[in-house]
């Protein structure tokens, strides 16, 4: 399913993954967009930039056994495959849309729309690899 039209509230996997609304302020001096990291639904434990990445990449291809994860298109376009339990999504991600909140469990894969793409990434536990599986069905 690919969703072009994504809207705050919106939620797939049976709720396990959702988007969340973002309040951008915008003025002829830029783009101001404030997260208050105590209104997140985890703690989190890592922040991260995914930026230069040609149109067309994709990066990814994993899922987190146990992370929660929320992404965050700050610049460009970044499609976002998800695969939870046989199903599967792609939503696309702006930066003028709303940010995406993925549980622990979905296995996911982002494209590159745009040249000046820019993907932030927040999560819920630090860096390690043990804890990701690659394969799409949520096996090592």
């Amino acid at each position: 399913m690919q969703d072009s039209a994504l809207l705050a509230g919106d939620t797939w996997f049976g709720g396990l993954a959702s988007t969340f609304a973002l309040v951008r302020h915008r003025d002829t001096r830029g783009t101001l967009l404030p997260v208050e990291l105590d209104s997140l639904p985890f703690a989190p434990r890592r922040i991260f930039t995914v930026a230069g990445v040609p149109a067309g990449t994709s990066r990814g291809g994993h899922g987190h056994r146990t992370a929660v994860q929320m992404l965050i298109c700050v610049n460009g376009e970044v499609r976002v495959q998800m695969r939870y339990a046989g199903d599967e999504v792609t939503v696309t991600l702006s930066d003028a849309g709303p940010g995406l909140l993925m549980g622990a469990g979905i296995w996911a894969e982002q494209t590159y729309v745009s040249e000046q793409a820019v993907l932030w990434v927040i999560c819920s536990e630090p860096f390690n690899p043990d804890s990701y599986f690659r394969q799409k069905d949520g096996k090592q």
